[in-house]
């Protein structure tokens, strides 16, 4: 919880609004308040410092040197390279609002939960962030890559 407390308050702190199509996909994903939402480019998304924390978000297929975001409350953090990835963000976006709907602890429990019962590419709030992304992108006109 600490290094997500951490990437958290440096995505808001360091992090840069949405530009208009991201606040418009962020919106058409379900996120209430996408004007509070930053993201944090990073040359590669930080691993979290507990060896066993990191040996499992290794094992499990969360966190490893190909992850081009991650997600933490309202903050959005990816790698540089995947800036500009419209359905990235959008992918984000999704799980923004799931925090939102269910709070921190909340959406954490159960996003470990599904992850352990589904394994990650198949857990529930992947597939529902990938299906919203994909829609918004599409109904916004957008080229998401």
């Amino acid at each position: 919880m600490d290094w997500i407390s951490c990437l958290e308050k440096e995505a808001q702190e360091s992090g840069r609004a949405l530009t208009p199509i991201e606040f418009n996909l962020a919106q058409r994903v379900g996120v209430a308040h996408p004007e509070e939402v930053r993201v944090l480019s990073v040359p590669r998304i930080p691993l979290p410092s507990h060896p066993r924390v990191k040996q499992l978000a290794r094992r499990t297929g969360l966190l490893n040197a190909d992850t081009g975001g991650l997600t933490v409350g309202h903050g959005v953090i990816v790698r540089l390279d995947c800036a500009k990835n419209l359905r990235l963000l959008a992918h984000e976006f999704v799980h923004v609002a799931q925090y939102e709907r269910l709070g921190r602890e909340g959406f954490l429990q159960e996003y470990i939960q599904q992850i352990a019962a589904h394994g990650y590419l198949n857990a529930p709030f992947e597939l529902e962030a990938e299906a919203k992304a994909t829609k918004a992108c599409r109904d916004a006109g957008v080229h998401p890559f």
